[in-house]
């Protein structure tokens, strides 16, 4: 918008980044015109419709034959919701409502940490 770089507009990116990479989808697709954007398109389909929007091809990739394409897309939503949430909370239009650059690591390793937690419980469960 013709002002300076900053860290705002760095995260703004990374925010936009990780909403591309989850949904298939770029800013400059041809449905988001106006005030509707990526941003406000996602926000729209938390939580209920994400299922619907996720890219397929990310869906493709869960595929296990013991459940129904639903529920692996239920269950890789819910793994990767907090994904959503990064790239929504960094993607805000105003800047100061944005998640700091400071916040973006410390809130991917929870998300590590949790996925290493839940990997080790269901490793126990299916052996147990």
């Amino acid at each position: 918008m013709g002002s300076e770089p900053s860290r705002q507009g760095d995260v703004y990116s990374y925010g936009i980044l990780l909403l591309e990479m989850f949904t298939g989808r770029r800013p400059t697709d041809e449905m988001f015109k106006d005030d509707f954007k990526l941003h406000s398109f996602l926000k729209m389909a938390l939580p209920k419709r994400l299922v619907q929007i996720v890219d397929s091809s990310l869906l493709a990739r869960e595929v296990e034959e013991t459940t129904t394409r639903r529920e692996q897309a239920r269950n890789y939503i819910s793994n990767r919701m907090h994904f959503f949430e990064i790239g929504l909370s960094c993607s805000e239009e105003s800047p100061n409502q944005r998640m700091s650059t400071e916040d973006v690591p410390s809130k991917l390793q929870h998300i590590i940490i949790d996925y290493k937690a839940i990997g080790i419980h269901q490793r126990v469960r299916s052996t147990g």
